[in-house]
């Protein structure tokens, strides 16, 4: 006849083992985050980076999804930007602002859904990577735009300055043409 001590061990054996199986043959959460697409594709230090990328999770939902990023490979700096989260489509958004050419950019993304998850895309520690170029200057667009109307004004006064110089040399019609008052005098004047 089992006592009440070997009952309680007896109860006590069964739920951790029936604890344990639950445990084992739980579906776990796996969240996607998906290769990342810039947009530009290629940056100019005036752009705005957006980074988009595509993120699900097969048993929960996304909480949110953070982009982080550096300019200095990771050596004293980095900043991290909230991502906007569209549940339909499953795609996160964040900007990077727009920095100085010659800049090196790296950045990775992390996902956390409500079980709570933290899952994160590096590219395999890699980093996702971009470089900001130079942007064309309005200013040097103004600057060539100015050197074009220049050039055309000065042809255009060299145009009329040649067919002046061209024209004919005569006497002016000032010269041809007397005065009534000359003229009335010269009638008084005869005798």
């Amino acid at each position: 006849m089992p006592t009440k001590r070997s009952l309680s061990i007896l109860v006590l054996t069964l739920a951790l083992a029936i604890g344990s199986v639950a445990i084992v043959h739980a579906p776990t959460s796996v969240t996607t985050i998906r290769t990342p697409v810039i947009s530009p594709a290629s940056p100019t230090s005036s752009d705005i980076v957006t980074v988009a990328s595509n993120v699900t999770s097969s048993r929960s939902t996304i909480k949110n999804v953070t982009i982080t990023y550096t300019t200095d490979i990771w050596k004293s700096s980095n900043i991290t930007v909230v991502a906007t989260y569209n549940s339909t489509s499953t795609t996160a958004k964040g900007q990077i602002p727009a920095l100085a050419p010659g800049t090196h950019v790296e950045y990775y993304i992390t996902a956390f859904d409500n079980i709570p998850t933290k899952t994160v895309n590096d590219n395999s520690g890699n980093y996702f990577i971009y470089n900001v170029s130079a942007s064309t200057s309005l200013t040097s667009i103004s600057t060539i735009t100015y050197i074009l109307v220049g050039v055309a004004i000065a042809a255009a006064v060299a145009t009329v300055a040649i067919k002046i110089l061209k024209a004919p040399q005569g006497k002016s019609k000032r010269a041809k043409s007397t005065s009534t008052q000359d003229q009335d005098w010269n009638r008084n004047s005869s005798p």
